[in-house]
């Protein structure tokens, strides 16, 4: 069964029909803007959702987070990400939160990002963001974890790092991306 539902995680009452009947979901939003209340979007909108999914009997809250220590100086976003995983956690359905770096493959922000500024700007004054160690994961092994948690009872009030094995930085991901395209 396919049914699409058009809500909006900031509006509570729009989102009840939308988990009728849903045993798991996806929690897959997050504020990518430089306004100064994005953050508390970010928590409010996971409050809402998580309400809602409570109120409708929802068993599982998959989410996928932001990997970084949350005792480490993060990034405002990187630190939204993980109070957003908190308070999906607070209305008392189980949260399996996967923290992943950035995903690699089409379509995903942080590479396309990466694709743009290596075939736009072949010289560039780089940002101190560049130089930024992360650990990239393919965009389909991070969707093998969020599937298979499904099926592993376990995984439930879990948060499970998926980071690539390889550290790299932005620099290094362009300087690859830059080798593979022979630009």
């Amino acid at each position: 069964w396919e049914y699409i539902f058009e809500g909006d995680v900031l509006k509570a009452e729009t989102l009840p029909p939308a988990l009728e009947g849903v045993w798991a979901t996806y929690y897959l939003i997050h504020s990518m803007s430089d306004h100064d209340d994005f953050n508390d979007r970010d928590v409010t909108a996971a409050k809402n959702f998580a309400t809602a999914a409570h109120d409708k009997n929802v068993v599982r809250i998959n989410y996928l987070a932001g990997l970084g220590d949350a005792d480490a100086d993060l990034s405002e976003h990187l630190r939204s990400r993980q109070l957003t995983g908190q308070a999906l956690s607070e209305c008392g359905v189980p949260v399996t939160e996967f923290r992943a770096s950035i995903l690699v493959g089409s379509g995903s922000v942080s590479f396309e990002m990466i694709r743009s500024l290596t075939e736009r700007l072949p010289i560039m004054i780089s940002p101190k963001w560049v130089y930024t160690k992360t650990q990239p994961i393919a965009i389909r092994d991070a969707l093998s974890y969020l599937i298979g948690a499904l099926s592993i009872p376990d995984s439930a009030g879990k948060i499970i790092e998926i980071g690539g094995k390889d550290i790299q930085t932005y620099h290094s991901m362009m300087m690859t991306y830059a080798d593979a395209r022979d630009l």
